[in-house]
């Protein structure tokens, strides 16, 4: 009979048709019945216990050899990464994966790791995963949900909620310095060197139903003191600027803003609804006392979210019609110039401009325009097209490029939707190091702190010193009887030990003649 390597899947399979035979049933009758050799049936019955309990707690059941990870921690963690952010829904690649495994092994203190092709492939093999297309089935089912919303939701929050109390905020990413493609800027005038300029900013609009209150602009930036920064109080600059390293919202930043927005509504005994998406950026857990959150329903927001009927896009087209104009000032200043390119007079615009220009045209954006995004959303009984949400700037058609233009910056990521889980994925892995080192301490430490056993002899000399003791001191009122009864405990002791040392010893066993 042949061997041949078994998962533990098929291991289980043996020990469950053991299970139902006949009781008695011998060993070298169970393996020809169940075609396998009697050396490794006698090892699966022997290690059953252990078998049942990896096969109940693993998914990689048709693993045949449990191979160690060389990184464990990294291999632990990255899975456990991967199984938060498959339950969301959310689609991982390869690619990614290997980013994310370094980026795990660097917070967990291994710079040395790399995440190649290689360890991908064994990584999955470990856990059995495979990477699956994904399908366009939730097309639908977002339209479904989000006319449920409409319908059921959206009725109660009218209800409870005036139209100047009921308010959507969201976030957009903005490559503050991108040019247009292949011209200067208009059609008639071609520069040479026209790049997209990439720096982007993160910022937060927020605005209720009538338009009466949009909020002060909140922009994320990379640097919290920009040079352009310097002798300018930060309190004085027209929108609430944060910074980190990504410029991106952050849930910290998202809470302080909503707390300080809290208090003002408190000062003022006025209570109103918002309405954001469910990104990772928007803690959930929140005690608000005047702020009523209203999260969205994944992947609804293009369909449910005002700001995004036409709200941010305007703000946008707007900015880039004032980032143009900058530039062909700029441009006319040095005309005779020929090194004055586009690209790179918008490089030089620095992080201060950009907010002017943005909180100018966020002041722009007209009343109509923000109820119209609303109406649309189901907010009002009035029906609105969408194309009367867009204020068109005929100086902005003119731009050679202008729809690319428009939509630049629209998939720029403005906050990473799977950092807090890496970030709590990292931290319990750490929790367990730490533990795991502790324990390893007690170990060592009741190691080093356990004494080796007092003989009879060393307590005879510890009672003789006390006697000595007692007889410099005085025997008056000194324990000397109750000394005397522990002399005798431990001489009894000692006698007993000797004569079994003697008798084993000198003692041999009797021979039979």
């Amino acid at each position: 009979m042949f061997r041949k390597d078994l998962s533990l899947k098929e291991k289980i399979a043996i020990l469950d048709k053991v299970q139902l035979l006949p009781l008695g049933t011998s060993l070298r009758k169970i393996a020809e019945e169940l075609c396998v050799p009697k050396s490794t049936m006698t090892k699966l019955i022997k290690d059953e216990v252990i078998l049942r309990e990896n096969f109940n707690s693993t998914q990689t059941s048709n693993r045949k050899r449990a191979r160690k990870a060389k990184c464990p921690e990294v291999d632990e963690a990255l899975s456990e990464w991967f199984s938060l952010i498959t339950s969301h829904g959310d689609p991982v690649s390869g690619p990614m994966l290997k980013l994310k495994a370094e980026e795990i092994a660097q917070k967990l203190g291994n710079n040395k790791f790399i995440a190649s092709n290689g360890w991908l492939s064994r990584w999955k093999n470990r856990h059995e995963i495979k990477l699956k297309r994904m399908h366009d089935e939730k097309a639908s089912a977002d339209a479904s949900t989000s006319n449920d919303w409409k319908v059921d939701r959206l009725k109660v929050i009218l209800n409870e909620f005036s139209p100047d109390n009921i308010y959507n905020a969201d976030e957009t990413g903005l490559y503050y310095r991108a040019t247009p493609d292949g011209s200067l800027c208009f059609k008639k005038e071609v520069l040479s060197d026209s790049k997209k300029a990439m720096e982007s900013i993160t910022v937060l609009l927020c605005v209720n139903m009538t338009g009466s209150d949009k909020r002060k602009l909140l922009v994320v930036g990379k640097n919290l003191k920009p040079r352009c920064f310097k002798n300018l109080s930060i309190n004085k600059i027209p929108v609430h600027y944060h910074a980190n390293k990504n410029a991106w919202m952050t849930s910290s930043i998202f809470l302080n803003w909503l707390c300080e927005w809290d208090k003002e509504l408190q000062a003022k005994s006025r209570s109103i609804l918002l309405l954001i998406d469910n990104c990772a950026a928007h803690p959930k857990n929140v005690e608000l006392k005047n702020i009523t959150l209203q999260f969205l329903s994944p992947n609804t927001t293009s369909l449910i979210q005002p700001l995004n009927m036409g709200i941010i896009k305007n703000l946008k087209m707007r900015y880039r019609m004032k980032l143009v104009n900058f530039i062909l000032e700029k441009i006319d200043e040095k005309l005779f110039d020929s090194s004055a390119t586009a690209s790179q007079i918008s490089r030089k615009i620095n992080i201060l401009q950009a907010i002017q220009f943005i909180s100018e045209s966020w002041r722009e954006i007209s009343c109509t325009t923000i109820m119209n995004c609303f109406a649309y959303c189901g907010f009002s009984n009035l029906v609105v097209p969408q194309s009367e949400f867009i204020e068109f700037n005929e100086q902005f058609l003119l731009i050679q490029n202008h729809n690319e233009f428009e939509n630049i910056d629209e998939n720029a990521p403005c906050f990473n939707n799977n950092e807090d889980i890496c970030d709590v994925v990292v931290e319990n892995i750490l929790k367990k190091r730490k533990l795991k080192e502790e324990e390893e301490e007690e170990e060592d430490d009741d190691d080093d702190d356990t004494d080796p056993p007092v003989t009879t002899r060393e307590a005879k000399k510890c009672i003789y010193l006390l006697q000595k003791f007692f007889m410099q001191e005085g025997n008056e009122n000194s324990p000397s009887d109750k000394l005397e009864a522990c002399a005798h405990f431990v001489n009894q002791t000692h006698t007993k030990q000797l004569r079994q040392r003697t008798n084993t010893t000198f003692c041999l066993p009797s021979t039979s003649k």
